[in-house]
């Protein structure tokens, strides 16, 4: 059954989930990373992964992100994001806070036991909007999941959950499997080591015009500083990529800090 969140009961409930999360005094080792495929072993150096805490519970919050709602009208809001990612077993969700003409606009990414993930939304706090929950939303995840921790979390390169495929020296392809479910993407490598972009057509399902549209998923990433003994894209970037070719930015961030808790 679907739960009604709020920004309060939202974040009790990650709270709770935190504590009962097992803690880890792991770090990821020089051994580990020198068994990472080339591309991913220089970007690890890049960042200064070696010594890194396996972190279990990390809370990314993004603060008056430009966000598109409806993707047919491109509408622009400013929101809040706060991401909740857990590592020794799968688990993420998020809460969003933004307002439509003075009303506010609340919204969650979840999933279930059952393996099913969902989003639902709320305009003043009651009125529902929408509440879509099925096997794709669980797929898409699990491949969010991979994309966010790469940027706040980089120790996920090293999680059981995740295998590689070498594509060729800049491209890298990674697949993350939890309990039967699979979701993939590929990372792309700059010169300089740096990440540049996750892609993936397995994640963004949407239905428009009363038409179910399989597009296109990409996550930009600019802008590395050292952040929490780390270097950590700053400048984060989501589009979606429609069959014809068209590209639309609807997730936008240039401010955002991460909490690691366990």
């Amino acid at each position: 059954m679907m739960q009604k969140w709020n920004k309060k009961n939202f974040y009790k409930t990650m709270q709770n989930k935190a504590a009962e999360a097992k803690s880890s005094d792991e770090v990821c080792t020089r051994k580990e990373i020198e068994q990472l495929q080339s591309a991913l072993q220089k970007y690890c150096k890049y960042i200064g992964l070696e010594n890194f805490p396996k972190y279990q519970v990390v809370n990314a919050r993004f603060d008056k992100t430009d966000f598109i709602f409806d993707t047919k009208s491109e509408k622009v809001l400013k929101m809040d994001y706060d991401l909740w990612l857990f590592y020794d077993e799968f688990f993420r969700s998020a809460f969003c806070h933004s307002s439509i003409c003075g009303i506010p606009l609340e919204g969650s990414d979840y999933i279930t036991d059952d393996g099913q993930g969902g989003m639902q939304g709320f305009l003043a706090k009651v009125l529902p909007l929408f509440n879509v929950c099925d096997a794709q939303g669980y797929k898409a995840s699990l491949i969010s999941w991979l994309a966010e921790s790469a940027v706040v979390n980089p120790s996920v390169f090293l999680s059981p959950y995740v295998s590689y495929e070498e594509i060729d020296d800049s491209h890298l392809k990674a697949t993350v499997t939890y309990q039967g479910v699979s979701g993939s993407g590929i990372f792309t490598f700059r010169e300089n080591r740096e990440i540049s972009e996750f892609y993936s057509d397995e994640r963004q399902v949407e239905k428009i015009d009363g038409q179910t549209l399989h597009l296109g998923w990409k996550c930009y990433c600019d802008s590395y500083e050292e952040r929490n003994g780390i270097k950590m894209p700053t400048n984060i970037k989501s589009t979606k990529l429609f069959p014809d070719g068209k590209e639309l930015v609807y997730f936008t961030s240039d401010h955002f800090t991460v909490e690691y808790l366990k």
